[in-house]
């Protein structure tokens, strides 16, 4: 990596990812896709899985050196507690961990309990856990060192029709040394509140949902986007001030059963301005 900040695709699945199944090892390597996780460099993780520290290794980025993780939300393609607390214990320093009060408690809950396979019960254990918790709150920023943090709330983990959050999934707005990223995944269309915080803030990176690309999905009880509307969020993007001709727009956490494959449709979105993000893609912010 060089000396400028940038966005590493560390994984681009969904929860369907494909990497290490009998099904992808004859696929192109643009096809085959880990859970979700991106690198803001040098030292900030955005979700994690139990591929993130392979894929750290297998990208030349040096483990020890990550001080910061953000979860969007408590699905098992983005957040696996047992995996952070392992791979806490690695650092040097606690690892400082962002997101929801449910990402607090199931930390808190897997440093005291731990599952017996066999039983199916929870037995007790004591474990100190290398982290420092940090709960969000939408629309309230943090710093981090150089890096300004907004949460934002995302349209997922919902029962629409009922109007039930059943946990508050977040998308980030990440701003340092005058450059912009929004991590957009997991999210259908823009919530009220979202556009209300991005409204008239330029984007240089976009990195938006689009899960079940060609596949038709009812808006009413999918929390993701297909191609069809992550056109019409960009033209919305567009429409409130944030992307324009100079945006990086890249379309991501991408479902190995209904997605094309790379090389059928990067063409076809590079020409309306669209990145296909595949594992290893790199962006300087």
């Amino acid at each position: 990596m060089s000396d400028a900040r940038q966005i590493q695709f560390l994984g681009t699945g969904a929860g369907d990812a494909n990497f290490g199944t009998p099904q992808s090892v004859h696929l192109r390597s643009r096809d085959v896709r880990r859970f979700t996780c991106n690198l803001l460099s040098p030292d900030t993780l955005i979700d994690f899985n139990h591929q993130t520290v392979g894929a750290l290794e297998t990208f030349g980025v040096r483990t020890g050196a990550i001080k910061h993780l953000f979860v969007s939300h408590g699905h098992f393609d983005h957040f696996q507690p047992e995996e952070i607390l392992r791979f806490a214990e690695t650092l040097p320093a606690p690892l400082a961990v962002y997101g929801n009060a449910m990402v607090r408690d199931a930390l808190a809950f897997c440093c005291e309990n731990a599952l017996d396979r066999e039983t199916g019960r929870f037995v007790p254990r004591q474990r100190a856990g290398n982290t420092e918790m940090n709960v969000l709150a939408p629309g309230v920023p943090v710093q981090v060192g150089e890096l300004a943090v907004t949460p934002v709330l995302a349209n997922h983990f919902m029962n629409k029709p009922y109007c039930i959050m059943e946990q508050q999934a977040l998308n980030f707005l990440f701003e340092a040394e005058g450059k912009t990223a929004f991590y957009g995944l997991d999210s259908s269309y823009m919530l009220p509140a979202t556009r209300g915080v991005l409204a008239g803030t330029h984007l240089d990176v976009a990195i938006l949902d689009a899960t079940f690309g060609p596949r038709e999905i009812d808006p009413l009880t999918s929390g993701h986007l297909n191609w069809k509307m992550l056109d019409e969020t960009i033209a919305e993007l567009r429409e409130i001030g944030c992307i324009d001709e100079r945006t990086a727009i890249v379309a991501d956490h991408l479902s190995a059963n209904n997605v094309e494959p790379y090389d059928q449709v990067a063409g076809s979105l590079i020409e309306k301005g669209i990145v296909l993000a595949y594992d290893g893609l790199t962006l300087d912010l």
